[in-house]
């Protein structure tokens, strides 16, 4: 019989992590769920009460000392990590000079120290099998920075490079790294960057659903890919955008600054 993959999901209590939870239980793995408010993972544990294989844990991934206390008690309790989901991020969608300095802060803390954080102190019970997939969860926003996300898009470009270092050091290892860069997502992370709800109502066509997003993202998984982006008309028109001379980038500026 085999045993179940162990899979670990920061951020798990957002729309994107909830989804991600969700396939990976019915694909029988066990599925150690974590996030910062601790009802949001009670509500997270009422959802899925009839999966035995879920474990939440409180964390904070920004605090290198709760990350490096959790890796260790996931290696005490369970003895590996196939699988880990670096999936907790914040954005605040503002103009630099209008945005308070812990809102900066907590955008780089979790969105670069957390993902860092996170694969440092998971990364040796991996290579001690030599086996173990990492995700980061980046953004299409790291590939064209926009106004009034600066500040996100910057992390997340720092995620992409990140994960395509990271990938070249864990070559022959046996550990695959996945850089997934999905568009913007429905979900309340969106409400949240941009209270106004414009940026919404202006992209609304551009949507994906989590759970579209995850079943993508499981793919890419399983197939080894080393990245993954969605969906693909916005991947492609970022791809476009990054080949335009700058007169021309000038002259779209009006079509990407949407928020």
């Amino acid at each position: 019989m085999t045993s179940p993959r162990i899979v670990v999901i920061t951020g798990a209590t957002g729309g994107l992590g909830r989804a991600l939870t969700r396939l990976h239980l019915e694909k029988g793995d066990l599925v150690i769920a974590t996030g910062r408010r601790p009802e949001a993972l009670d509500a997270l544990t009422q959802q899925f009460s009839s999966h035995e294989r879920l474990h939440v844990h409180p964390l904070d991934v920004s605090s290198n000392d709760a990350v490096r206390h959790f890796a260790a008690w996931v290696q005490v309790r369970f003895g590996r990590c196939e699988v880990l989901y670096n999936n907790a991020g914040t954005a605040v969608f503002t103009p630099l000079t209008d945005m308070r300095l812990e809102e900066l802060e907590e955008t780089l803390h979790t969105n670069i120290a957390g993902v860092m954080y996170l694969t440092r102190a998971f990364l040796p019970m991996m290579l001690q099998t030599r086996s173990g997939h990492i995700v980061n969860v980046a953004s299409l926003a790291g590939q064209v920075a926009t106004a009034k996300a600066a500040v996100y898009a910057a992390s997340k470009a720092a995620v992409i490079r990140f994960s395509e270092g990271l990938r070249h050091e864990l070559a022959d290892t046996g550990v695959h790294v996945t850089c997934a860069m999905p568009g913007p997502i429905d979900t309340p992370f969106l409400d949240r960057a941009d209270h106004t709800g414009v940026y919404r109502s202006k992209i609304s066509r551009y949507l994906l659903t989590p759970e579209q997003t995850a079943e993508r993202i499981l793919i890419a998984v399983d197939k080894r890919q080393p990245e993954v982006a969605m969906p693909l008309r916005l991947s492609l028109l970022s791809k476009l955008y990054a080949l335009l001379p700058n007169w021309m980038k000038r002259i779209a500026a009006p079509l990407i600054n949407r928020k």
